[in-house]
């Protein structure tokens, strides 16, 4: 059980990682509006969700 709080606290971890880089990103296309800035940008995003179904399927995990 403590392996899979510790896997949960990693993945909520870089969620949180993510979501203040998708933010950064997020207020420098307000001046850089190149399209490498802008896939950047979506992959991060991507990734973030992924990351977010992962906590979520993790914290269905350890609810049953």
């Amino acid at each position: 059980m403590a392996s899979k709080d510790k896997k949960l606290k990693k993945l909520k971890d870089h969620h949180d990682y993510l979501n203040r880089k998708v933010e950064e990103l997020t207020e420098d296309r307000l001046k850089d509006r190149s399209s490498e800035s802008k896939s950047l940008l979506m992959r991060l995003k991507k990734t973030k969700l992924a990351i977010k179904d992962s906590i979520a399927r993790a914290k269905s995990k350890l609810t049953k």
